[in-house]
């Protein structure tokens, strides 16, 4: 019942969105993104773990907001103590240990994201979204890609210019983690804030701090900080990349990213 009750919410905001700073519709209805995402860290267990994490996602914008379906190729070396959930490596408290590392790779779980403006001021100075996602088990459970069932969730996004060229942000969420047999997985709330500078037209940095809650007893609170270089170009093009540094075991230690997205 609680699956259920997370999937009308995500489709009653999936109506559209709230990106920070916010993007609305315009000449350009749809965007394509991609990112080359890599992270490294041991998450409090002996072994360190390797992931290679790179998403396609197609986005369709609305008056109010948009939707969103992301297909990801997921790559990792690890003892199968470490698995993915939502986009992010997640540490298995019970899960055995394998006597050496190995590396599996494949599709990872595919994400529909949808959000829908709640508030909206002059553009870029107030925003405020519900927004709403499914996670779908389209990852192999058995080469530790994803667990292999059904994730969904809701939350708020929030995003207000405070001075010129500066816009802060907090996001909520919380996350209803589907359970496979014979574990206890706890449901997740997850907190992000941080700030978005724009460094002159076409230049900007956004910094997060992000903290969720670990989805496995004894399991430490993932909690990072992570800064992004984003560049504007011509014809509704944007370069992107980014370095995150875990705060705790449940975080990776260091990750790396770089993308593109076209508007069109």
């Amino acid at each position: 019942m609680k699956m259920i009750f997370v999937l009308v919410c995500m489709f009653a905001a999936a109506r559209a969105g709230a990106e920070a700073p916010q993007e609305t519709a315009g000449p350009a209805a749809w965007k394509f993104s991609s990112s080359f995402n890599y992270d490294t860290g041991d998450y409090g267990t002996p072994d360190r773990t390797n992931s290679v994490y790179i998403p396609f996602t197609l986005k369709r914008y609305f008056a109010d907001g948009d939707l969103a379906v992301t297909v990801p190729y997921l790559r990792q070396s690890s003892t199968g103590q470490v698995t993915w959930v939502g986009g992010k490596p997640v540490r298995l408290d019970k899960a055995p240990r394998a006597s050496a590392a190995s590396s599996e790779s494949g599709l990872g779980d595919i994400m529909l994201r949808g959000t829908y403006a709640l508030m909206r001021e002059n553009p870029g100075s107030f925003d405020l979204g519900l927004a709403g996602r499914i996670k779908l088990p389209t990852a192999d459970e058995d080469k530790g890609l994803g667990t292999g069932e059904m994730d969904g969730g809701a939350g708020l996004e929030f995003a207000k210019e405070i001075n010129a060229g500066w816009t802060l942000l907090a996001d909520a969420y919380y996350t209803v983690i589907g359970e496979p047999e014979g574990v206890d997985f706890n449901n997740q709330l997850a907190l992000d804030l941080g700030f978005y500078k724009s460094l002159n037209g076409n230049l900007g940095l956004t910094v997060l701090y992000e903290s969720q809650s670990a989805i496995s007893d004894g399991g430490a609170d993932p909690r990072s900080v992570s800064g992004t270089l984003s560049y504007g170009a011509s014809a509704g093009l944007q370069f992107s990349g980014g370095l995150t540094l875990g705060l705790s075991d449940g975080s990776p230690d260091a990750g790396l990213s770089a993308g593109f997205s076209q508007k069109f």
